[in-house]
């Protein structure tokens, strides 16, 4: 039963890691989003490079993606995908970065501490 659940995660994480909406078109970050990165970071006590993330913005306020309808999503290892009418949303943002920085999906208390849950 544990190879069969181990399994499961598996192919989930691996449809999660594949997982890039049709319209996604690549976005040059705007100039903030180095500063919301950057105060992530000091809030989370965390470091990554800013450069290596690649974005992306999907058309409309939020898109489907593996979990139902998402404003953003983080895929491993360091892509962003953001709905086009919630560029602007810092906590969206940085809610992802953080995923980026952590290099997981799922949400510890950090998401809480940092307020971007």
């Amino acid at each position: 039963m544990m190879r069969v659940s181990w399994l499961m995660g598996l192919l989930v994480a691996c449809g999660f890691a594949a997982f890039a909406p049709a319209e996604a078109v690549p976005l040059i970050p705007p100039a903030e989003y180095r500063l919301w990165h950057e105060s992530i970071q000091e809030c989370a006590g965390l470091t990554g490079r800013f450069d290596r993330i690649t974005w992306y913005t999907v058309p409309g306020r939020s898109f489907s993606c593996p979990i139902g309808w998402c404003g953003g999503w983080f895929r491993p290892p360091h892509t962003i995908f953001l709905a086009e009418e919630r560029l602007d949303d810092m906590a969206l943002v940085q809610h992802e970065i953080l995923h980026d920085l952590l290099q997981e999906g799922g949400h510890p208390p950090i998401f809480d501490i940092c307020g971007v849950r």
